[in-house]
């Protein structure tokens, strides 16, 4: 059986800010990952690197059997996840993660937010301060920093200005939930253990965020204080509560083989659903992965397990 792992290597931003490049640096080095498991398991493999001119060759004659998806877009072309999905549909041949819609919804925070409110699930309103503000197009924590989060009229009105400037979209307002942060990931219709942030000592004097310093800049504070631990100390009934929201967030936003959903809870310990991320990253040393390894998972079986909820479709 012959398994091609698509991805991207984006080059050039033609918007945001320089240094968000740093969010697609793992990508290559992910799919190689990928690749050398899935061959280690038996699997004939290849790597297929995906930009404007070789995505012509994605079509019905392609010759594989499944399209293991670790593509974020079209090489550099900004904004173009759904489209390489939207191609790989129509292949007609089976391919891993999400579907171009499910893409295209969990992609726009905004209207993500309406369907999760509409299926009565938890999600912060943006009635009172503090509140914190981000892109609504941009995962990866792009525009996410300290001043995201704030406090008065004057600094809202400032930080989306410099948002909408920088990334020429919509922003998302709602309230800071100052709390625990988790993150759950479903793999199949499987909740696996769920993951804390625990922020280190240097966030006494800041907000407890995963801004994207502590995402992807190695050197500073953030990135080093903010480490996940699985699985999260948790009452049983706290655990389950919060297992049946992200199922079920998992199924009204249409996600298929894995999807991982980032929460807060608030100083009660009601959880609240930040974002719902399809296709979230799964190096070895993601926070999916690292899920999956307290669900008792290797990497292999992992990527295993991915590779045949695709091919039962």
């Amino acid at each position: 059986m012959k398994i091609t792992v698509v991805y991207n290597e984006v080059k050039i931003k033609t918007y945001g800010k320089p240094e968000d490049l740093l969010a697609d640096v793992d990508t290559v080095k992910t799919a190689e990952e990928i690749a050398l498991a899935l061959s280690s398991l038996g699997y004939e493999t290849e790597l297929f690197k995906v930009d404007e001119e070789s995505v012509r060759s994605l079509t019905k004659s392609y010759p594989t059997d499944l399209f293991f998806n670790n593509a974020f877009g079209i090489g550099s072309t900004a904004k173009s996840e759904a489209d390489l999905t939207g191609i790989l549909e129509k292949t007609s041949k089976p391919f891993s993660g999400a579907t171009s819609k499910n893409i295209v919804l969990t992609t726009d925070k905004i209207a993500t937010k309406k369907i999760l409110a509409a299926a009565m699930l938890p999600v912060p309103g943006n009635s009172k301060f503090p509140l914190i503000i981000k892109p609504a197009g941009e995962d990866c924590s792009l525009g996410i920093s300290q001043a995201s989060v704030v406090n008065n009229k004057m600094e809202l009105k400032k930080q989306k200005k410099l948002l909408e400037k920088t990334y020429a979209e919509e922003v998302l307002i709602e309230e800071f939930i100052d709390g625990r942060e988790l993150n759950v990931t479903i793999l199949g219709n499987q909740v696996l253990p769920i993951s804390e942030i625990i922020f280190g000592k240097s966030f006494k004097s800041k907000y407890k965020i995963v801004d994207f310093a502590a995402k992807w800049e190695e050197e500073t504070d953030e990135f080093k204080e903010t480490v996940g631990v699985c699985p999260a100390k948790l009452s049983e009934g706290l655990r389950r509560k919060i297992e049946e929201i992200a199922l079920k967030a998992f199924m009204v936003t249409n996600c298929r083989d894995f999807a991982r959903v980032d929460m807060r809870l608030d100083k009660n310990n009601q959880p609240y659903i930040l974002e719902v991320n399809a296709n979230p990253g799964i190096g070895p040393n993601d926070g999916v992965v690292r899920s999956a390894k307290a669900a008792g998972h290797s990497y292999l079986s992992f990527l295993q397990k991915i590779v045949s909820l695709a091919l039962l479709r």
